[in-house]
């Protein structure tokens, strides 16, 4: 603790935003209660120095509790926190060196835009040219130096959001921590805005802990992603380790911009039935068959993401899952079907351009697996399991 304020006492007045320093940020057996209801449950995670770490998941699963106590907002039932070597679980959150953007913009509406920005710097006494030099660094930074003059209300939702990181960056934090401060924001600002955020990380080195339960979100912005559920981190990793490695098929059905397919396969002779062992047939290299239990066992669940099945005419006369075409929509730069096979429904993705073929509901097509990407999952415990892939069928 004393080394927190005597770093506090003793920063720079002369330094560029990017020399501030980042903290590693560490929770070992952390637990919160709200009266009967546990919130967290022995928690223990670390954040990287100067890594933009991303808590994803539903609402209620502890990522928005998690991060009130790494800012001392919320007093932790068991466990301890750390920032670096100094041990701040009973800290309060003025002694942290921390900076919060929340969902709501936490702007005075009486203040101008430069009136909000410098507000914290104001209340301590920071001398004017420190200010404005903070002040002309961060709205650079931001692109908002245009605004200055302006009232809150004046503003659109997305540059008030940049004001009030501005707010937040003027304290030169060694920890940044953001809950959901996108999610009130239209589609198009939100991608601006996390445009922004990556590149202000990059630019500043800054440790962040980033809330959210969009997994779109996450997924651009994160150097790692700790999913959530249940006030526990299910799986913690880079967000490719986490899309193409899930570890379980909760974790694969979260991560995704479209549903994966969940289907039960069973191995039955020289194929593949899925849904159930009389369901349709698919054939399958050895490979892949070899890897499928016995007839007589329980088979798996297969998970296979939209991309991963193709999707041609029947009348094309290769070998392929038979089905006909439910709904179509369209995304712009692809095309998510919903086809009709016997016993259940198969989704399949493909770009818009090139494409040899758009279909139209009721056609007659054919499915096929590009086993490369296919996951697997015991039916028992539906956590991943090995899965031997190939390139698909002859």
């Amino acid at each position: 603790m004393a080394r927190i304020l005597d770093r506090l006492r003793r920063r720079g007045t002369d330094r560029s935003l990017a020399d501030v320093p980042a903290a590693d940020i560490s929770l070992a057996n952390v637990s919160k209660s709200f009266g009967p209801m546990a919130a967290i449950t022995n928690l223990n995670l670390t954040v990287r120095s100067g890594e933009l770490l991303v808590l994803l998941g539903p609402s209620g699963s502890g990522k928005t509790t998690t991060l009130n106590l790494i800012a001392g907002l919320e007093e932790v039932g068991g466990g301890t926190i750390h920032f670096g070597a100094d041990d701040v679980t009973h800290a309060p959150p003025e002694q942290r060196d921390i900076a919060i953007v929340f969902q709501s913009f936490s702007l005075y509406p009486h203040l101008n835009v430069r009136e909000n920005i410098v507000f914290p710097l104001t209340i301590r006494k920071t001398p004017p040219a420190v200010i404005e030099e903070r002040l002309q660094s961060v709205t650079r930074m931001l692109g908002i130096e245009g605004l200055l003059a302006r009232k809150i209300n004046q503003l659109s939702g997305g540059q008030r959001q940049r004001v009030a990181i501005a707010k937040a960056l003027t304290k030169r934090p060694v920890v940044f921590l953001l809950d959901e401060p996108f999610s009130a924001l239209d589609a198009v600002v939100r991608r601006q805005l996390r445009a922004e955020m990556v590149r202000l990380h990059t630019e500043l080195g800054t440790t962040m802990v980033f809330v959210t339960h969009d997994q779109e979100e996450a997924m651009t912005l994160a150097d790692r992603i700790a999913v959530m559920r249940d006030g526990d981190i299910v799986q913690i990793g880079s967000p490719l380790d986490i899309y193409n490695q899930p570890a379980d098929l909760w974790v694969a059905q979260f991560i995704g911009s479209h549903p994966i397919n969940v289907i039960p396969s069973f191995r039955v002779g020289g194929s593949v039935a899925l849904f159930d062992k009389s369901g349709p047939r698919l054939p399958v290299g050895t490979d892949v068959l070899s890897s499928l239990p016995a007839e007589s066992e329980a088979g798996l669940i297969l998970g296979v993401r939209p991309e991963f099945v193709e999707i041609f005419p029947r009348e094309s006369g290769r070998r392929g899952l038979p089905g006909s075409v439910f709904t179509r929509q369209v995304f712009g730069n692809e095309i998510l079907y919903d086809v009709n096979v016997e016993s259940g429904i198969v989704r399949s993705v493909v770009p818009t351009l090139p494409s040899t073929k758009v279909f139209a509901a009721g056609d007659e097509v054919a499915l096929d697996f590009l086993w490369k990407g296919v996951l697997a999952f015991d039916p028992s415990t539906l956590q991943s399991c090995p899965f031997t892939s190939v390139v698909g069928t002859d």
